[in-house]
């Protein structure tokens, strides 16, 4: 939900008002560093080619919840499909039918992957500085909309002994328990390339593209790899970490596995209770309202647990728009207190509860590998609204009749009061929700904005 408040208007007008121009590497990897620590949970889509001793192309999703440090890493190589997974009481591993909770050596390999692969999301610039401790100041800054790129410009030197690094971390984790013998000595970095986009507003990190490129040792013979990933994040959207089911049997498949296609009847089933979650999702993010999540949801055996999500949800909401509300405001941002950013909230709730929506239908998409929710939605135009009191008094600051604080003052209480007052609701709109099932009547929407920038939007 990181774009369901006043967007990019707020954040063009805060530009405006701090002319701070381009930022610096060092500026925006340390705004970034901070963004980081704040996420409590992360998706990550992971798409790449390797290219080596055997050529295949990896597609798949890690999941990390960075409390609780439970992760899930499910790694799909030319049609086959490992799923490992790591908290503090169980470590699982599933390839292809067979599950297991892994013991002893296997054990330990499959937590220190999770672990690294744990740190690398959590911050990938923080991450690769471990190689090159001046890496922060060394990226060249571009801008495009809504986005800052930045792209790794060290030398070559650097570029080698950044992925020479990372090779050996990585070998070191293999290299347990296993029949290959990797000399970590001749591991010979080639090339490195890194280019991190950032989105302006909240700082967080949407994508990475990482190449590398090295030569290895093994047993004896050379072998060169090169590699190139993409990793796009999604943030704060997970009620938990995804969990594979462990068979009491080995090679037992599952008959309601959430990871295979279910049938025609099931899928209908399941369609249904795909509704049912978004339905009860509307009420706790947008009507604040979980009462009407516990009684919308499709687990209704567990009510306990289910109101703890959806109370989870509720102060999420609120949490992220007072966030990226106080982040869009960019240098005046210290000017802004708790309260004042209550009153916001508070009022944004206000223009919210006027909307209305209605679900419509569902089905299982084959192509997004999803239950996509068809949601009709009247919401408001709120990048309109906004206007009504930024566009006004960026004309008095800019005459110099407003200091600093008396901006955030007069903003503040203008955008509360404006919220408070009746908002006109736009034509119906029908948006798709996607939704995936992570197991018995447990179900999560990736993408909360699918639905949420339609209720306040933004043009």
């Amino acid at each position: 939900m990181k774009k369901i408040m006043n967007t990019s208007l707020a954040l063009s007008f805060a530009l405006l008002l701090s002319a701070c121009g381009m930022p610096s590497s060092e500026e925006l990897t340390g705004d970034v560093k901070e963004a980081q620590e704040k996420v409590k949970n992360v998706q990550v889509k992971v798409t790449g080619k390797e290219e080596g001793s055997s050529d295949y192309q990896v597609n798949g999703v890690q999941e990390f919840d960075f409390k609780s440090k439970a992760g899930y890493i499910n790694t799909k190589m030319n049609g086959e499909e490992l799923k490992m997974y790591h908290d503090g009481d169980e470590t699982l591993a599933v390839a292809g039918e067979e599950s297991t909770k892994v013991q002893g050596e296997e054990k330990k390999y499959v937590t220190a992957l999770i672990n690294n692969a744990r740190e690398l999301q959590q911050n990938p610039i923080r991450y690769y500085q471990k190689y090159d401790k001046n890496l922060p100041d060394e990226f060249d800054v571009t801008e495009k909309d809504k986005e800052y790129v930045l792209t790794f410009n060290g030398d070559k030197g650097k570029k080698q002994k950044i992925v020479a690094g990372d090779a050996k971390a990585y070998y070191k984790i293999t290299n347990q328990g296993s029949d290959t013998a990797v000399d970590l000595d001749q591991v010979k970095g080639k090339d490195f390339s890194l280019v991190v986009t950032i989105d302006k507003e909240t700082k967080q990190i949407k994508k990475v593209v990482k190449n590398q490129s090295y030569s290895v040792n093994v047993d004896g013979k050379t072998e060169n790899s090169n590699s190139k990933q993409t990793y796009t994040y999604t943030y704060n959207q997970l009620d938990n970490v995804t969990k594979p089911k462990v068979e009491a049997k080995a090679g037992a498949a599952s008959t309601d596995s959430s990871t295979e296609t279910p049938n025609k009847e099931k899928q209908a089933a399941y369609a249904k209770e795909a509704e049912q979650y978004v339905d009860a999702l509307i009420q706790a993010t947008v009507y604040q309202n979980t009462d009407q999540f516990v009684a919308k949801h499709p687990n209704q055996q567990d009510k306990k647990q289910v109101k703890e999500k959806g109370e989870f949800q509720k102060s999420s909401f609120v949490e992220f728009f007072e966030t990226n509300f106080k982040g869009a405001l960019s240098s005046l941002s210290s000017n802004i207190t708790d309260e004042q950013l209550n009153e916001v909230s508070s009022a944004f709730l206000k223009a919210l509860s006027s909307t209305k929506y209605t679900i419509k239908d569902a089905a299982y998409s084959d192509e997004d590998d999803a239950y996509v929710v068809q949601v009709e939605i009247q919401g408001f135009n709120d990048a309109s609204v906004l206007a009504e009191v930024m566009t006004p008094l960026a004309e008095k600051y800019q005459a110099g009749e407003l200091s600093n604080e008396q901006l955030v003052n007069e903003l503040i209480d203008g955008v509360a009061k404006r919220y408070r007052e009746p908002v006109e609701l736009l034509p119906a709109k029908t948006v798709p929700v996607h939704v995936v099932r992570n197991g018995e009547q447990d179900y999560e929407v990736l993408m909360q904005d699918e639905y949420l920038l339609t209720f306040a939007q933004q043009s």
